[in-house]
């Protein structure tokens, strides 16, 4: 604000008022400037001096507006420090905590010959070994939960981590499921249609069988399904018949082996659809019993034979000789099936076609007699009769582990080779429990085979082998009365972890739940740690990306550790961890702090063995519909805490000798903080001195000697803005922090400080501040005073808040403004120039009332729109500052505003605006140049801070209209006139760029405008 100018005059003014006079008053003289006589050099040496004069005038009504100023006392503004965060990285190998105490001193690189910008800690904290190594998002209502990347966690220095989702469900993959897993290595070796029967039984509530099993074959709710070639398939019919799952297999697919969880078998698995698990969570049984037989869906009678062979040489199944066309003794039939004699105990069919084919060693038949009346005696011999060679006998054999041994079934099925029969052949047989699978020609399988124990004319001459034919061989396999066999394995999988159940499920008694949803009713983020996080306080940053969030989309965070119970059973449950959260509910960048209990169990959640700690979402936000954005995390960094740009000095003893309104000028400056501490044990009786003592509104260190007198009694005195309503008793001071000055009372407003001949006043107080504290990520890597164990330090974000002391113009126009508002936020304007003052950091700040976060009106809330200094570069900075505003407006804000939410600072929305001209010249050589200009005119033009039409900048909410540009363009030298104007508008916020039309910009009141990319054609007339 500049003060009016009084006179106006300058040298030509006074000039050619000189001019005009002289005339009057000297005639005889000739008045000549441009050729100066003796007197008109005097006149010239007279109005330079009296130019002077007119200047000192011109500046009176300052001087008086600075006295008016001075007489409120309205201080300057001081220099603020920038604050930030920083991580202690410990050292490879470090196993206990180190402690950081408050006022660690930490820099930031600064060009060579410059002074280290130094920040202190503004904490203590425990630098612990632990770390987290494991994160998931997990919903109960949503049944969800999602592994976060380990990449994101990772190395707590490394820069790069990719950003991830905090409870964010339905954009990320789910892990959850809710299995039960059956396995059995023989009854489920299957390969050929077959049907499963699975029988659940809950010994202590028998009546709910049959809708235990209605539920579990119920499609909407669980799949079943085994285990294939191409993973899981699922069964062809599931039905149930009272306490039986009946599973129908119609196609030839073999239940392949496959480890689950750490266990080897053969496997069928019944799963909980997608957010289902609600209607069969209730489900509990006690043992579980399978049986498989055959499913004849083609009438095939029964399964061929894996293999066949007839000593080594492999047989066709469509027909074969099992002993080959000329057998011997011992010749063997080997037969195969992984599927059937698998079933150890049960009833095995063995049904195929026999018939018998006559085979002669002698190729050549016996010639005919040629009978005649009278014939020779050589010509009248009988042919010999041949013999038959059949195989009376065989052993039917299987393979123990050990040798062959014969299969216990019939005798008559041993001669079953010798009886010649139209009607097919069957062979039934228990399936040995110990049989065994072996090689057999090179082939891994279960075996049995029928060995030739005794052939009839095995010796014969002139014999035919009745060679044995089969065909249409096939197996059938059944249990007698549909048993039941114990399951194997049973394992259920919820939550990501697998639970072994074999026991239960073979023993009756202990009742299980195959399908168990979340514990935890509210969406939570979980954090693993290898290690306990201990003692404390133990404090973790978290960075997160800067978003919006209205009043009512703050969410309600508590956090939880898992702990022993202390019971027998060792088992784990979840109990509250007090915490001081900085995040506002991870909704902006701070630290929770907590100590670690001593407590702390090591237990498996999500299938991992970890120490674990969960944020719990009490108010559900995060599951809602309408829920608001998911916060976004940057990084996760252990052992960080807050710094503050400054270097602290304790026990500074200023000289002062009881004077009325002593000053005290302090060593260094600015000062940013400090304390004022009186010695008045001397001037106190003992009960005054009690007094101080009780009174939790002063501060008091007490000092005694050995023989407990006391020596020194040190009271904490108060900073007040003036002395103006001090008593004589009143302990107060008042600090000048921008001159480092101290001033005291006179006896009437205020104390004085009492007389004493040592030094009975200390300051503690620190120093610092200005822009040069503002340094970027990862900038702040020194320790200025190494400590054991600590390896690295750094900072995650950017520092920020950090401003110079204010310019005494800038003073002028805050003063007559505090007048008004009397530091009390009541208008707009109010608003805005509070906001001024809390941060010189600010370029532009606009107070839009009764607008929310969505830019919608809403009775009772206030939206501040600021633009860091720097603009678009200043908002990396924009979190600090934000909170460094809120802070000082919502104490100065009425009470109805100073609930969450209804005060709201917002960055701008950049309106990105690229104009598009057509210009027209005269000359072809002007082409170039008013191209040239005309661009830099437009970039001049709309640059936030000092474009627009009186080159001050643009004030959020402002807007240009294309006319503007009409005449902006025109004025350009050499431009003929111009043909065409256009605007493209692009809206920039939170990361997002929307197109608008220009026509609806005033409606934005958040808008700020901002250079786009502008284009310029240039015509020749």
């Amino acid at each position: 604000m500049q003060p009016p100018v009084i006179d106006q005059r300058d040298l030509d003014a006074l000039i050619k008022q000189m001019a005009k006079l002289y005339p009057y008053y000297t005639p005889e003289w000739r008045f000549s400037p441009e050729d100066p006589d003796p007197g008109t050099a005097l006149f010239l040496i007279f109005a330079g001096m009296f130019q002077e004069n007119i200047k000192r005038f011109n500046q009176v009504a300052a001087k008086n507006f600075m006295a008016f100023v001075n007489m409120f006392n309205f201080p300057v503004l001081p220099a603020k420090p920038a604050r930030a965060y920083v991580t202690f990285k410990l050292s490879e190998g470090a196993e206990k905590p180190v402690l950081i105490p408050a006022g660690t001193q930490v820099s930031a690189d600064v060009p060579e010959g410059d002074e280290p910008v130094v920040f202190e800690t503004d904490g203590s904290i425990l630098a612990t070994p632990a770390y987290p190594v494991a994160a998931y998002n997990v919903s109960s209502k949503l049944d969800y939960i999602c592994k976060i990347p380990d990449e994101c966690l990772g190395d707590p220095g490394k820069k790069d981590k990719p950003p991830f989702a905090l409870l964010d469900f339905p954009h990320a993959l789910n892990l959850q499921e809710h299995s039960l897993y059956l396995g059995h290595g023989d009854l489920f070796n299957i390969k050929d249609t077959a049907v499963v029967e699975l029988e659940f039984r809950n010994s202590l509530k028998r009546f709910k069988e049959p809708s235990i099993c209605a539920k579990l074959v119920d499609l909407e709710y669980t799949d079943w399904a085994y285990i294939g070639e191409n993973g899981w398939q699922a069964f062809d019919e599931v039905s149930a018949d009272g306490n039986k799952v009946i599973l129908k297999k119609t196609k030839r697919l073999q239940i392949k082996q496959a480890s689950v969880g750490g266990s080897f078998s053969r496997w069928i698995r019944c799963r909980a659809k997608a957010e289902k698990v609600a209607g069969i969570c209730d489900i509990e049984i006690d043992g579980v019993g399978a049986g498989v037989a055959f499913y004849d869906v083609e009438n095939r009678k029964g399964i061929e034979p894996d293999m066949v062979f007839y000593n080594d040489v492999q047989q066709d199944l469509t027909g074969f000789y099992p002993f080959g066309q000329y057998f011997v003794q011992y010749d063997a039939f080997y037969l195969s099936s992984q599927e059937v004699f698998s079933k150890k105990g049960a009833d095995v069919s063995l049904r195929f076609n026999l018939k018998h084919v006559a085979n002669s060693l002698t190729d050549s038949a016996a010639e005919p007699t040629d009978w005649k009346l009278v014939m020779k005696q050589e010509e009248m011999e009988v042919p010999l009769k041949t013999a038959e060679v059949a195989v009376t006998a065989v052993a039917w054999e299987y393979w123990n582990g050990n040798g062959w041994v014969r299969l216990s079934f019939d005798k008559k099925h041993e001669e079953i080779f010798y009886r010649q029969s139209d009607q097919e052949q069957s062979i039934v047989f228990k399936c040995p429990a110990d049989l065994e699978e072996t090689f057999v020609n090179e082939q891994y399988n279960y075996w049995i085979r029928a060995r030739i124990t005794s052939i009839q004319n095995n010796y014969a001459a002139n014999s035919v082998y009745r060679s044995p034919w089969i065909e249409g061989i096939v197996l059938k396999y059944e249990f007698v009365n549909n048993k039941k066999h114990p399951i194997e394995h049973c394992l259920t999988y919820n939550n990501v972890e697998y639970r072994d159940m074999t026991e239960e499920a073979i023993n009756a008694g202990n009742i299980f739940f195959p399908f168990q949803s979340l514990a935890c009713r509210h969406p939570s983020f979980y954090l693993g740690f290898a290690l306990p996080p201990l003692k404390g306080p133990v404090s973790m940053f978290f960075s997160i990306k800067d978003q919006k969030y209205a009043g009512e989309d703050l969410p309600f965070i508590e956090w939880e550790y898992l702990r022993s119970n202390g019971s027998a059973a060792e088992t784990a449950e979840w109990s509250v961890l007090k915490t001081v959260d900085e995040t506002r509910g991870f909704t902006r960048s701070g630290t929770v702090v907590f100590a670690g209990p001593s407590d702390f169990v090591r237990s498996s959640v999500f299938g991992q063995e970890l120490f674990w700690i969960r944020a719990v979402n009490r108010d559900g936000k995060f599951e809602l519909e309408q829920k608001p954005a998911a916060p976004i995390v940057k990084g996760i960094y252990m052992n960080s805490t807050r710094v503050t740009q400054q270097v602290s000095i304790k026990n500074e003893a200023p000289e002062l000798a009881g004077e009325i309104n002593k000053v005290c000028q302090l060593a260094a400056l600015p000062v940013i903080s400090g304390e004022v501490w009186v010695n008045e044990a001397r001037y106190l009786t003992e009960a005054e001195k009690k007094l101080f003592v009780d009174n939790e509104l002063f501060s008091v260190s007490e000092i005694k000697d050995g023989e407990g007198r006391t020596t020194e009694f040190w009271i904490k005195w108060h900073p007040v803005d003036d002395f103006l309503d001090s008593g004589p008793e009143d302990r107060h001071y008042v600090i000048d922090r921008s001159l480092g000055k101290i001033y005291f009372g006179d006896g009437k407003n205020g104390k004085i400080p009492p007389l004493s001949d040592v030094k009975n006043i200390k300051v503690k107080y620190s120093i610092g501040g200005g822009t040069k504290g503002n340094v970027g990520p990862f900038e702040i890597k020194n320790l200025q005073n190494s400590i054991a164990f600590v390896d690295e330090v750094f900072n995650p974000e950017p520092a920020g808040g950090g401003c110079d002391m204010e310019t005494v113009a800038n003073a002028l126009r805050r003063g007559p403004q505090i007048l008004k508002h009397r530091n009390r936020a009541v208008t707009a304007e109010d608003f805005e120039w509070l906001v001024r003052q809390a941060s010189q950091n600010i370029a532009r700040v606009k107070c839009l009332p009764n607008i929310n976060l969505q830019m919608k009106k809403e009775t009772g809330c206030v939206a501040i729109v600021i633009l860091p200094k720097g603009g678009n570069a200043g908002l990396a900075v924009f979190p600090e500052l934000r909170q460094q505003v809120e802070r000082y407006v919502m104490e100065r804000t009425s009470g109805t505003l100073s609930f969450p939410g209804k005060i709201q600072v917002i960055k701008p929305a950049f309106l990105e605006i690229s104009v598009y001209a057509v210009l027209v010249v005269k000359e072809v050589e002007n082409v170039a140049p008013v191209e040239k200009e005309a661009v830099d005119r437009l970039n001049e033009y709309l640059d936030p801070l000092t474009g627009g039409n009186t080159g001050n900048g643009w004030e959020i909410g402002q807007s240009p209209h294309i006319s503007i540009f009409y005449a902006l363009l025109k004025s350009i030298s050499n431009v003929n006139h111009v043909e065409k104007v256009s605007m493209t508008v692009y809206k920039i916020e939170d990361n997002l760029r929307t197109e608008m039309d220009s026509n609806n910009l005033a409606n934005l009141l958040h808008g700020m405008v901002t250079n786009g990319s502008h284009s310029v054609d240039v015509k020749v007339l």
